[in-house]
């Protein structure tokens, strides 16, 4: 069987253009950093707020190129399943994380209890693009062992905000980012839709 040949001028072409949206994504970050970092000393914190929330989408997208980069280019599945572990333990921390403040807020009531449950929205959204760089990977692993681990963590993620939900509904603080956030899990198939 003969390989096709690459198009060097069009894998060229990409290439460069990659180098170059990656370039403008670290300029916007440190342009956003260093012009709120300036807002906060002048007491305009709601213009601050704003560029540190563009940083830090920034900063988000960069870490999903690098890691998307790294297994692509990792020289062995055993490589590829160290950077999975790396996340996905990051990912049972933040999980672990969001069931103790949710402990935690059951314990209290009144303002500190809704002070808890902002703590584990803010937990499930970290939880949550943490996941969304794991879903690339998917693509790349198809169906070995390494991709039905993979399904299987977010599968329990998956589980665990739905719990999060179903009790919060209980309580009568319905969360509107955990149900977004479970909603967004079901979209992307990350476990099936139970009724």
């Amino acid at each position: 069987m003969v390989t096709p040949a690459v198009d060097s001028d069009d894998t060229r072409s990409t290439m460069s253009s990659d180098v170059s949206s990656t370039r403008e994504l670290l300029q916007r970050f440190k342009s956003a950093v260093k012009e709120a970092h300036g807002l906060l000393q002048g007491e305009e914190y709601q213009r601050a707020m704003a560029l540190y929330f563009d940083a830090s989408q920034s900063a988000d997208e960069m870490c999903e190129r690098f890691f998307t980069l790294l297994m692509r280019t990792a020289p062995s599945d055993a490589h590829r399943v160290l950077l999975v572990e790396l996340l996905s333990w990051r990912l049972r921390y933040l999980t672990a994380q969001h069931q103790y403040h949710l402990a935690v807020a059951k314990t209290l009531t009144g303002l500190p209890r809704e002070e808890w449950i902002a703590r584990v929205e803010t937990i499930v959204i970290l939880s949550q693009s943490l996941v969304a760089k794991l879903l690339p990977a998917l693509e790349l692993v198809g169906s070995s062992s390494l991709g039905h681990r993979i399904r299987s963590l977010l599968a329990d993620w998956t589980e665990s905000v739905r719990d999060l939900v179903t009790n919060l509904r209980n309580w009568g603080l319905a969360s509107a980012q955990a149900a977004r956030v479970l909603e967004w899990a079901i979209d992307n198939r990350l476990v099936g839709d139970r009724t």
